[in-house]
């Protein structure tokens, strides 16, 4: 407001001492600027009320009667006069009046675009929450289309489920298993596990709810993650809510070694009926037999996709893992960070040395010669500061921001 005030203080200078220098100094006609029937500064004014509104416009009439008593006073006349002629004073008034006119006409014309722009806004937000809930919608429709749900007492056959999610990939059937435990368990907490064999740890790749298991488990002997680990089969942990275990733990396979698990961290209810383990158990088998054939297509997705000898992917197949998180997070509300930054010249060889140590072996980094970004999957908001810190120190003196 206060800009415009002073900008309109400048135009209206610049705008009636020309017209002041036009019409009247350099005119022959002086005398005849008084009474134009056209008076140049009400175009002025007319201008100034249209661009500020009435309020504004006020300051150029004032501005525009100075410069026409000056013209008035410059031909020789009494200035009481001119206080007493209404044939001079009328333009002031009329200055005003088109100031008036004008400048409610402008501001009218400004409330009602800010109106529509507000109008505008609300049914934008209308229209987000709208898509979000068709979105909610086709999903529930894709649930239902691959559910077959039997009575309570009796084993579901899920010829239907595994037929949905045979030809997808590992990072759907992901997504597809955590919509499967929930909508067929009635659990609200649900977790999928990295093993590395090499350090015998199990690392969170995905989690829904409020879960009270360590996104890192580092495994022990006695344990239920070694008992998965030697049985290779569904199990089911301590009941107590003291103890940090899961209520069922069932392996992912990869021919005969467990590459992760799938935890039951909680029923609604705390419903732990026994047909829900063995519900579980005929699931982690069909969701098995359909990662059989994903893991072998992954594997030539990953070669084919990531450079050479690196761990990093180009950026369209990063996108991709990109978008399947981004799914997750708006069904399941998981968590994720992910980061950009320019490539400082790197080559993939070398940015993988540098990515010793700073990501984990869950984390997806995808690059091209302009650009290198980063997801840390199962990421809270509040590590935030901790990652893009540990990006800088990878990629010092690079601008990193969040995507």
């Amino acid at each position: 407001m206060k800009k415009n005030f002073i900008l309109s203080i400048v135009e209206s200078i610049v705008y009636c001492l020309a017209i002041y220098l036009i019409f009247f100094y350099f005119s022959n006609f002086k005398s005849d600027f008084l009474n134009m029937n056209i008076q140049p500064l009400t175009i002025v004014i007319g201008i100034m009320a249209l661009k500020y509104g009435v309020y504004i416009s006020l300051q150029t009439v004032i501005i525009a009667s100075l410069f026409y008593i000056l013209a008035y006073y410059q031909l020789g006349n009494d200035l009481v006069v001119f206080f007493l002629d209404f044939s001079y004073y009328k333009f002031i008034l009329l200055f005003f009046f088109i100031a008036l006119s004008l400048g409610r006409f402008s501001d009218n014309l400004r409330k009602k675009i800010d109106d529509l722009k507000d109008e505008n806004k609300i049914l934008e937000e209308k229209n987000q929450n709208q898509r979000e809930k068709n979105l909610e919608l086709v999903n529930i429709n894709e649930r239902l289309k691959s559910r077959i749900v039997g009575s309570k007492e009796s084993i579901l056959t899920l010829h239907q489920i595994t037929s949905s999610i045979l030809t997808k990939n590992v990072e759907k059937i992901f997504t597809q298993i955590l919509q499967i435990l929930t909508d067929f368990l009635g659990s609200d907490v649900v977790s999928i596990y990295i093993y590395n064999k090499e350090r015998n740890t199990f690392r969170a790749r995905v989690k829904i709810g409020n879960s009270v298991i360590p996104n890192f488990i580092i495994v022990e002997e006695g344990d239920i993650y070694s008992k998965v680990l030697k049985s290779k089969e569904t199990l089911e942990g301590n009941r107590d809510l003291n103890i940090k275990n899961p209520v069922y733990v069932a392996p992912i396979l990869k021919g005969e070694e467990v590459v992760g698990i799938v935890n039951i961290e909680r029923l609604k209810y705390n419903n732990q009926e026994k047909y829900l383990l063995e519900l579980f158990k005929v699931i982690s088998q069909w969701i098995n037999n359909a990662l059989v054939n994903a893991f072998d297509k992954a594997e030539i997705e990953i070669l084919k996709n990531s450079y050479e000898n690196t761990r990093i992917y180009n950026l369209q197949y990063f996108s991709y893992i990109l978008e399947e998180d981004k799914k997750r997070k708006k069904l399941f509300g998981s968590e994720y960070i992910a980061l950009e930054a320019g490539n400082p010249n790197f080559t993939p060889k070398e940015l993988n040395e540098k990515l010793k140590g700073k990501v984990r072996d869950i984390d997806v980094v995808g690059m091209s010669e302009e650009t290198i970004k980063f997801l840390f999957v199962n990421a809270n908001r509040e590590s935030k500061d901790v990652l893009i810190k540990r990006v800088s120190e990878i990629l010092p003196g690079v601008e990193i921001y969040e995507i």
